[in-house]
């Protein structure tokens, strides 16, 4: 028993960076949210750094001042599709970023 939330646990069970970044894609942004801390810790004991760097933009986003029209601002959408393009690299190509 590991004390983490089973969604968490799933990615502690990922074996290679691809599994790790597929993670990362699809799990909801409310957990990214409640767990960062947790998600995180994972990511550095498996030296997946780059996955580090695509979770704080995550989570740098969820917590931003958003426009007017209720959108995220230009500088953050181009910092989220970079990470998220970055990621998807992962998971295509089966290695770190």
């Amino acid at each position: 028993m590991t004390g983490l939330l089973p969604i968490v646990e799933q990615l502690c069970d990922c074996q290679t960076d691809a599994e790790r970044a597929d993670w990362l894609l699809r799990v909801p942004q409310g957990v990214i949210y409640r767990d960062h801390a947790s998600i995180c810790m994972v990511l550095r004991t498996a030296g997946f750094l780059a996955g580090v760097d695509y979770i704080d933009a995550e989570f740098a986003a969820i917590n931003s001042t958003r426009s007017r029209q209720g959108c995220w601002r230009d500088s953050v959408l181009l910092t989220i599709g970079a990470a998220r393009a970055a990621m998807l690299d992962v998971a295509r190509k089966g290695g770190a970023a």
